[in-house]
Order: C-alpha cells, then structure tokens, then sequence
C-alpha cells in the first residue's frame, strides 16, 4: 500500500496554483519562524557588536572628516610653497596679494594665510567675522619700512587702504617660520596665540628655497582653535555623542559649543587639562585609556553605558593629539531593540498576511495565464503539431510552453524574411505598414569619420570592419541613449534625428549631449586603439534643426524609416564645412539659438550655402561646461568678434591684431589662422564692393 501510495506520489501532477500556494507557504513558515528564532537568541550579541561597530565607524568618520578639513591647508602651503620655488608665483605684492585672497577665500577652515620672507617682508590675508577678507602688507627690503592695511567688503572689492606705523611684527620671529626654515620641511605647529588675531591656533606652513637650495620664506596657513570647535560642533555622531580634542599634555584643544563646555575658555596661556573637564565620562574614560591603551572603551556612569573612542590625529601625531568620541550606548541599541520587537511582530503580521494575499494573487496569476494561452493559440501563424518533451509536473506550464515554443519558432522563420521589429509590429497590430510621409521639425545630426578613405587603404579589412564595427556601436548607444533615432549607416557616417517618430523634448540640447558625449567616447576608444597599434579616428559632426519629410520610403518589397528635405542636406553641408575650419561639431545658428545659454559655443563664420537665399552664421559646440575648456573661452569669443566685426567691415589691420590675440588667448587655436591668412590676401587683394563678410560654400 506505502510503495502504490509512493508511485502514485511520483507520478502526481498538480495545478499551478497548488504548486506556488504551497512553495510560497512553505518558505514564509520557514522564513519567519527562522528569523523570529535566530533574532531572539542572536539578540544580545548582536547589540554589542553593532554597538562596537558603529562605535568604530563613528570614531574614524570623525578623524576621516577632521583629516579631510586641515589637510587642504598642509597640501595649500606644499603647493603655494612649490609655486614659489618653481617661479610660477612670483615674490612680489602683485601676485601674492590676490594669490593669498583667493586662497584664503576657498579654505573654509582656514583663519589667515600668509607669506614671510628673509628680508622680513609678509603678505598676510585674514578672515575678518563679517566675513570679508582684510590683506596686510608689511615691506621691509625697501627704506623707509612700510605697513599698509587693505579692507574689503564681503564680495572681496578693496574699499580702504590704511597706511600704519606699527610695524612691530617681524614674520622671522614667529614660531611657524622659526620651525619651518629649521626643519627644511612643511611642518604643523603645536597651539600657539596668533600675534595679530591674539587668538589660539595652529598653522601649517612650509618652506621656500631658491635655486641654489637658500632658504628665502614660508608659506602659512592659520587654523584656529575656534574654527576646530566649530568643526567639532558640526559633527552629528549620533543624537546625544559628542567629540573633542586634547593634546599630548593633556590639555583640551577643541570641543563642541554644548553644555557642559560652552563656558570652558580655550587660551595657551590657561589651557584646560582634560581632568578638570566638568564631564565625569571623560575624565573616568581617558584615565582608562592611560592605562591600558585600549582606544575602544565601555564605560558605566550615572546606571548609563558610554562607548569611549581615542584615537590620535595623524597629522599632528607628534604633539600628541588625539580625538575622543563620547556616545551614549542607547543611541544605538533603543532603535535596535525595537527592531528587535518590530521584527517578530511584522514577522507574524507578514506571515499572516501573504498567506491571505498570495492565495487570492494566485488565483488572478493562473487565470490570465489560461487566457493567454487561448491567445497564443489564436495569434500564431505557424505548425504547432511538433511534439517537444516537457519534464513538469504542472498542467499550466505543460500548456503555455507548447503555445509559447510554437508561436518563437514562427516568429524566428519569418525574421529571415522581415526584420524583428516589423514583424513584432505586423504581430501586434494586425495591418502592413504603408509608405508615407508626414512634414515634422527634426534636428538631424551627420557624422564621417575624416580620412577614412586613407585609412582603409592602409589597413586589414576585417580588422578594419572591426575596428568600424566598435566605433558605429558606441556612437550609436550615445545617440540612442538621448532618445535620438538612428536613420542609416552612410558608409563610416551615421544620420540620426530627434523629434520622429516620437516627440522630444529639448532636442537640440539632446543632439548637443549626444554630439559632445560621441567626440568623448571617440577619444577613449582612439586611446584604446593606439595601446592596440590601430589607427586613431577622428570624426566631424554636424547639427542642424528644421522641417523634413519623415516616413516610410520604398518599395512594396522593403521600407525604410526615413528622413528627407533641405535639413537633411544642411546638416550634412555642415559636418563637411568642418573640414575647412578643423572643427569637430559644427552647428548652425538655429540650434545656436536653443542651445546657446546651456552650451559653450564659439562663432566660426558666416556662410552663404548654396541653394539658399539668406546666408546664416555657423558655430562650434565646444562643450557643455565652461570647466572643461583650457583657455578662457569669454575673453577669446569677445576678442573674435570684434575681429570677425572688424572683418567684416574691410578693416584687414584691426581684424588681424584681434585674431592674433585670439592665437595668444589659445595658441592651438585652428580658427584665427584661417582669418588671418584671408585678412592678408584681401589687403593684397580686396573683395568686390558687394562682399560683406560672408564666405560662399558651393558644396
């Protein structure tokens, strides 16, 4: 009876639905009681151990931050210092006032910098509290001696200059240049009282050497006491952890503006000792840690657990700095014991609750999938008759992978024929798709590789169609990727536009991403290619919006998807015209006047296309941000337009000397040079009287 009850088990075949109910059920009773069993005897290790490591997290975020704001002001002063020997910065009131103001400005946790010299020359910017930045400048390698005070206002404008006669302050003197002209090193100070602020602080300088290895100055960096406490301050730990600072004597550096500190004075010449701090946590845990090292440390006050972190700050390692963090240890564990509680109840509540949801989303599951499979039966158009061997249990599957296996074995024959997605179209759809056209405003985009001609006569054809292979993918991604539509592939050349089949929105500034994404990815893959032995590919593009005719074009045996009309040939016309200027993106003025305010672009010329009536400006689409060009490109496009102006008006002279300081602004510059040449050949040779600037392009 046991071995026909077994076989008959062997041989069950069950509903689709019993099969998932039961699977479904059986994993939420093993999931839930599983985590309900490990949670309750796991619990208590598992607070100590988050406790730790949150403990350890949170010390090293404190020191990770601590070290990331000072150590621009070490790194600042190496540089400065290094500017300074290598002649970029020059030893002169002219560069380093508003070099030391700049700097100054972008440290945030920088209280003043600085230049001392040998002659005991200084150059001293400080942060004053309104916010603004007041320059010092004390002269001394000239007679009579000189010490003037620069004002400015919060937006840095200089408002008053103040000539003084004290000039009692000699940078030779002070404890930073001291130390840093000793140790021939850049070097951190222990606190010291800042002569001209009168405040506590530290400063990170770093020494100058002429050529001949004398020392000449220092560069400094001022950080004061306070500063660090406001840093300390801004550290949320946890709702109730706080941190400091004390130094090797022992002496509290910096700590958080909350009771029982904010009445605690900070002064090197009244230091406060970490055991007279009004905290008894503190003074209980650093005794310990005096003790036994232990940087991790549990300390019980007051009926309440404290986690205890010391650790010391590697920068300053040599005097002796450590930073403390003090933290509560029910800020850790109060949320996870009520995890803990909220676990088993939302366990059970789950538990309850998706045996109730997945029988009824069970139900709604195998009902459209009966209905599906009546509807792959009715949509195929192919033999269904083969038999395929199914291993399964379940009568469903049985069902819908016999519809589903006949219905991708007809869709795969009749894609030999037609392409993938027409046939999913003439599937879904149940009519042909026509030949037609309709009037839409597109952006159409042309892009060639230059030389290629050239370059497929010298290489190995597959690996040429290989290499042409890798560039159309990429390329083609891009332009997909902003919702663009490929045309056709022209050879080495891909067309593609925005605004058909489907609306977009901004598609100029799609077109534009695209094209300076594609000049982006092209220059990767050159560098690849160049590791590999391949030649480099430099391709041109052009951008141009209008109305086209789009559609299906061709024939009752194939169509394509298409676009036609002056548009298409101007976009062409313009990837061709950066031939003549060595441009990469070529644009015209239409799509200059939607992208213009989001793009950095840069006149090239003015054209009369042949064909049209009106001649139009054409521009260069250099980048998308300001940051990513290496000259100053708002000095450069004002300097060529007042020699494209100058051009223009037949003032050849005037036009040179403008384009010339286009070539100092960018020496690389290609454009100027074309203007130049033509400027010299019209003073040997002017124009008609109807000419005006515009250049004719009979392409």
């Amino acid at each position: 009876m046991i071995q026909s009850l077994i076989h008959k088990l062997k041989h069950l075949v069950v509903t689709l639905r019993f099969s998932i109910l039961f699977i479904f059920v059986t994993l939420f009773l093993v999931s839930a009681l599983s985590i309900i069993l490990a949670t309750s005897i796991r619990f208590m290790d598992t607070l100590t151990f988050t406790s730790l490591a949150l403990m350890r997290y949170s010390s090293a975020a404190v020191q990770q931050e601590l070290n990331v704001a000072i150590r621009p002001a070490e790194l600042e002063s190496q540089f400065s210092a290094h500017l300074m020997e290598e002649g970029v910065l020059k030893d002169n009131e002219e560069e380093l006032i508003p070099y030391t103001y700049y700097l100054l400005k972008n440290l945030p946790l920088a209280l003043a910098v600085y230049w001392g010299d040998e002659h005991g020359d200084f150059i001293y910017a400080e942060k004053a509290k309104d916010g603004s930045i007041v320059t010092e400048i004390y002269t001394r390698r000239t007679l009579p001696a000189t010490h003037i005070i620069l004002y400015r206002n919060p937006t840095g404008q200089i408002i008053r200059s103040v000539s003084s006669d004290d000039l009692s302050f000699d940078p030779r003197r002070r404890p930073w240049y001291v130390k840093a002209k000793k140790a021939k090193r850049p070097i951190w100070t222990d606190v010291y009282l800042f002569e001209v602020l009168n405040q506590p602080g530290i400063t990170s300088a770093a020494p100058v050497f002429n050529k001949q290895g004398q020392f000449i100055g220092a560069f400094g960096i001022d950080i004061s006491l306070d500063y660090l406490s406001q840093f300390i301050t801004h550290q949320k730990i946890s709702p109730h952890g706080f941190s400091f600072i004390i130094s090797g004597n022992e002496n509290l550096i910096a700590y958080p503006k909350i009771k029982p500190f904010i009445n605690t004075p900070l002064s090197p010449a009244h230091p406060v000792s970490i055991h007279r701090v009004p905290i008894p946590v503190i003074k209980k845990s650093f005794a310990l840690y005096e003790k036994t090292s232990r940087e991790e440390l549990t300390i019980k006050q007051d009926g309440e657990d404290y986690l205890v972190a010391y650790e010391p700050v590697p920068d300053l390692a040599e005097y002796g700095w450590h930073i403390g963090v003090v933290i509560p240890k029910k800020d850790f564990t109060e949320a996870l014991q009520k995890v803990n509680l909220i676990t088993i109840i939302i366990s059970v509540s789950v538990l309850t609750l998706c045996i109730i949801l997945v029988s009824g989303l069970i139900t709604r599951i195998v009902k459209p999938i009966k209905l599906l499979v009546q509807e792959t039966d009715q949509i195929k158009h192919f033999d269904l008759d083969h038999d395929i061997p199914i291993q399964s249990r379940i009568k469903e599957v049985i069902v819908l992978r016999n519809a589903i296996q006949s219905m991708k074995k007809g869709l795969k024959s009749f894609q030999k024929y037609v392409p993938k997605i027409l046939v999913r179209q003439l599937i879904e759809s149940g009519e042909d798709i026509r030949a037609g056209g309709v009037r839409r405003e597109l952006v159409v985009l042309f892009s060639d590789i230059e030389n290629f001609t050239t370059i497929a006569e010298i290489m190995d054809p597959n690996e040429l169609m290989t290499q042409l292979c890798d560039y159309l993918e990429d390329l083609s991604q891009i332009i997909i990727i902003e919702k663009g539509t490929i045309d056709k592939y022209i050879g080495d050349s891909i067309m593609a536009f925005w605004g058909a089949p489907l609306p977009v929105d901004m598609p100029c500034h799609q077109a534009a991403h695209a094209a300076l994404r594609c000049q982006k990815k092209l220059d990767e893959l050159n560098a690849q290619w160049a590791q590999q032995g391949k030649p480099a590919l430099r391709t041109r593009i052009g951008i141009h919006k209008g109305e086209a005719v789009v559609g299906n074009l061709g024939s009752s045996e194939r169509l394509n998807y298409t676009a036609l009309g002056d548009t298409i040939n101007m976009a062409s016309r313009l990837e061709n015209i950066n031939k003549l200027y060595k441009t990469r993106i070529m644009v015209s003025e239409t799509v200059y006047e939607e992208i213009k305010d989001a793009f950095v672009l840069r006149l090239v010329d003015c054209l009369a296309v042949k064909g049209k009536m009106r001649s139009s400006c054409v521009y260069e689409l250099l980048s998308d941000s300001k940051r990513d060009i290496p000259f100053d490109v708002d000095t450069y496009r004002i300097t060529f337009e007042k020699g494209f102006a100058s051009y223009q008006h037949r003032q050849w002279d005037e036009a040179i000397a403008h384009f010339k300081n286009c070539l100092a602004i960018y020496p690389a510059d290609t454009l100027a040079p074309i203007f130049i040449e033509r400027c010299e050949h019209y003073k040997a040779d002017p124009p008609s009287s109807d000419w005006h600037g515009i250049s004719k392009m009979n392409t």
